[in-house]
C-alpha cells in the first residue's frame, strides 16, 4: 500500500506540473524577462561557476529544480539534444514526463494485476516516450538540414562570387534557406551581430547540428580566414563532396535492401506468429503470461530478438 501510496502521488505531482506548465498562459514580452531575472536569482544563490551552456539557458522554469538538474551532467546532455530537435521544451519538463511515464505504467500494473515483466515493460516504454520522441524529431531535422545544406553552399558561394562579404552571404542563406538551414545561419548571423567571434559562433552550430558536413563547412572557413585563399572556390568543392556522398548513400541503399527487407521480416515475423495465435486460441499462451518460466521464456526471446535486430543493423549500415 506504501509503494501504490508513492506511485499515485508521483503520477499525480508530474501530471499536475506538467498540465501546470502546458496550460499557464504565459505572456511572451514577460517570459524573457522573467527567464532572466531567474537566472540571476540562480546565479547570486549558488555563486559558483557554471558550465556555459547552463549560464545562457535554464534547465527550469522552476529556480530550485535547475539547480539540482545543474548538478548532473547528464541534464547537460539532454539539453543539447533538445535544443538539436529544435524543441523549445526545458530539461525540467522532460524529466517530469518521464518520471510521470514511469510511474503511471507501474500504477497500471499494480491496479491491473499485470505480472511484473509487463509492469516494468509498461513503465520503461512510458518512460523512454519523450526520449523517443526527441530522438525522431532530432534525426528528422538533421535529415532535412543535410537534404538542403548543399543548396545552401552552393548559394554561400554564388554570393561571395557576386561581390558580397561573408556575413552579408550568411544572412542571403539565412533569408533564402528553409528551415532548419535558413534558422542555422540566421543564428550564426545573429550572434555575428552580436560581437560574438566568428570561431564560437561557427562551432555553435556544429553543436547544434551533430553533421560531418556542417563540421567539413565550419573547419574549411576557419582555416581560409588563418591561411587565405579562395573561399568560394573551396565551399563550391565541399558541396559537390557533400552530394558525390549522397550519390553513394543512394548506391548502397540498393546494395543492402535485401539485407534490410530480411532484417525487418526476422524482426516482425514472431511478435506476427505470436499475435496470430492469440487470435485462434488465447488459451495456448496463457503459460507465457501467468507462469515464471513462460515469463523467463519470453524476456529471453526479446533479449535474442533485439541482440539479432541490433547485429542486422551494424552489418548493413555502411559509413561514408
Amino acid at each position: 500500500m506504501i509503494v501504490v501510496a508513492l506511485l499515485v502521488f508521483g503520477a499525480v505531482l508530474a501530471t499536475a506540473l506538467g498540465g501546470y506548465l502546458l496550460l499557464t498562459p504565459k505572456d511572451p514580452r514577460s517570459g524573457e524577462i522573467l527567464k532572466r531575472l531567474a537566472l540571476l536569482e540562480v546565479r547570486n544563490l549558488e555563486n559558483a561557476d557554471l558550465p556555459d551552456a547552463l549560464k545562457n539557458d535554464l534547465l527550469s522554469d522552476v529556480p530550485p529544480f535547475h539547480r539540482i538538474l545543474s548538478s548532473f551532467n547528464s541534464a547537460l546532455r539532454i539539453d543539447t539534444r533538445l535544443k538539436q530537435a529544435g524543441m523549445g521544451m526545458k530539461v525540467g519538463f522532460f524529466v517530469l514526463l518521464s518520471l510521470g511515464g514511469l510511474a503511471a505504467g507501474m500504477l497500471a500494473g499494480m491496479l491491473f494485476h499485470w505480472p511484473i515483466a509487463v509492469s516494468l515493460a509498461a513503465a520503461a516504454i512510458l518512460a523512454l516516450g519523450p526520449n523517443t520522441i526527441v530522438n525522431l524529431k532530432r534525426r528528422r531535422r538533421f535529415k532535412s538540414f543535410i537534404r538542403h545544406f548543399p543548396e545552401a553552399l552552393e548559394m554561400f558561394a554564388r554570393s561571395l562570387r557576386a561581390g558580397h562579404s561573408f556575413t552579408g552571404a550568411i544572412q542571403l542563406v539565412a533569408q533564402e534557406m528553409p528551415h532548419p538551414v535558413g534558422a542555422e545561419f540566421r543564428q550564426v548571423f545573429d550572434e555575428q551581430n552580436l560581437g560574438v567571434p566568428l570561431r564560437e559562433a561557427l562551432t555553435g552550430m556544429t553543436q547544434r547540428v551533430d553533421s560531418l558536413d556542417a563540421r567539413f563547412f565550419v573547419t574549411a572557413i576557419l582555416i581560409q580566414r588563418e591561411t587565405g585563399g579562395n573561399l568560394a572556390e573551396i565551399i563550391d568543392k565541399i558541396a559537390h563532396v557533400i552530394r558525390e556522398r549522397f550519390r553513394i548513400q543512394g548506391q548502397l541503399k540498393i546494395f543492402t535492401a535485401q539485407a534490410r527487407m530480411t532484417g525487418t521480416i526476422l524482426a516482425l515475423l514472431p511478435v506476427g506468429v505470436a499475435l496470430a495465435i492469440w487470435a485462434l486460441n488465447p488459451e495456448y499462451l496463457k503459460p507465457l503470461w501467468f507462469d515464471k518460466a513462460g515469463n523467463a521464456m519470453v524476456a529471453a526471446a526479446v533479449c535474442m530478438q533485439i541482440t539479432g535486430a541490433l547485429i542486422i543493423r551494424k552489418i548493413i549500415r555502411i559509413k561514408i
